[in-house]
């Protein structure tokens, strides 16, 4: 079995591939540069994966993290002195 047959089967019928079909066709491309060989980027083309199939699952604590990151790294900076 290739990756991308484990992907399809794993979304299909998945609510968010059916909200999100872009996310969908992404994990598809993904999985595809995982069986073709992604040379040196093949740690970083997998962590993408298993993100975008996260998402896809649900459980969205993918962009729940960065955005408090994010939230975080932007409040203003007061000097208590």
């Amino acid at each position: 079995m290739t990756v991308r047959e484990a992907v399809e089967a794993q979304i299909a019928g998945l609510p968010g591939a059916i909200a999100h079909p872009g996310l969908a066709a992404a994990a598809l491309v993904l999985a595809s540069k995982l069986d073709d060989d992604a040379g040196m980027a093949t740690a970083a083309v997998a962590r993408e994966l298993r993100a975008t199939l996260t998402e896809l699952e649900g459980e969205g604590t993918v962009d729940d993290e960065l955005a408090d990151l994010v939230g975080r790294l932007s409040a203003p900076v007061r000097d208590e002195s």
